[in-house]
């Protein structure tokens, strides 16, 4: 099975740094000043991961745990999947424990959403409100869920997903890292190992995306024609032209036979 992606990440209109990084075949975003990137490329048969970390904490900590995140990351095999998955997690937020702690306290943190493919098969590991959608067959499907104060409460059913969208704790995180053990426990969300089919499209996006593209928009581009570099650059425009209110990060991969 061969992959093809294309990543595309940027400020956005209101902010001057950009928080978000990203883990894409081994690659990640280390001169945080420079605030857009855009990358593409192809992957053959070896373990392959993609990710993306958005920072909290103003521009210079929000950059710096974003960072620590994607650089704690590393790809494995599907015989070591989900527990490497796992302990990538852990190795990320004790790095930003461990920063927080240098820096007296001062809080930081990030995001994590990351996608693990290994012969054919991939493992979704999240933490947070970045997403990873697929598209397959024509549908969109989200395979991640918001850990945040609101998507609990609709998941309660206490709210309505049209509620939620406009609730103030719709970005309240309720799982990120930089959790120290005695506040809260690490739980990330795992899903598959799932086989893959070709003509699949994955995307991995921060809530810079999310929040200015609906899915029906994400879904439309990622149906569309075009390659993922072509695909990832067309969907932040779309963000960048909602209002680009926040920094904005898509990650597109292709399978292909």
């Amino acid at each position: 099975m061969r992959l093809s992606y294309g990543l595309c990440t940027d400020a956005g209109r209101v902010r001057s740094g950009n928080e978000d990084n990203f883990y894409l075949d081994g690659k990640l975003r280390k001169n945080t000043e420079i605030s857009s990137v855009a990358l593409k490329g192809t992957a053959g048969e070896r373990p392959f991961l993609a990710a993306v970390c958005d920072g909290m904490g103003g521009e210079q900590r929000g950059e710096e745990a974003s960072l620590l995140a994607a650089a704690s990351l590393f790809p494995a095999p599907l015989e070591e999947l989900p527990a490497a998955a796992v302990r990538g997690v852990q190795l990320a937020n004790g790095r930003i424990c461990e920063r927080i702690r240098a820096m007296g306290g001062v809080r930081m943190g990030s995001t994590l959403s990351a996608l693990y493919i290994d012969r054919g098969q991939a493992l979704v590991c999240h933490v947070g409100d970045s997403r990873i959608y697929l598209y397959r067959r024509g549908s969109l499907s989200r395979l991640t869920d918001d850990q945040t104060r609101a998507a609990s409460l609709v998941r309660m059913g206490l709210l309505s997903q049209e509620e939620a969208e406009n609730h103030p704790g719709r970005h309240e995180l309720s799982q990120y890292l930089g959790i120290f053990e005695e506040e809260m426990v690490l739980e990330p969300q795992l899903a598959g190992p799932f086989p893959l089919e070709p003509g699949d499209w994955l995307l991995l996006c921060s809530d810079g995306l999310s929040d200015m593209v609906t899915d029906q928009g994400i879904e439309k581009c990622l149906g569309g024609f075009g390659t993922a570099g072509q695909k990832a650059k067309r969907l932040v425009r779309l963000a960048l032209k909602g209002g680009g209110r926040d920094n904005v990060t898509a990650l597109v991969i292709r399978v292909g036979a």
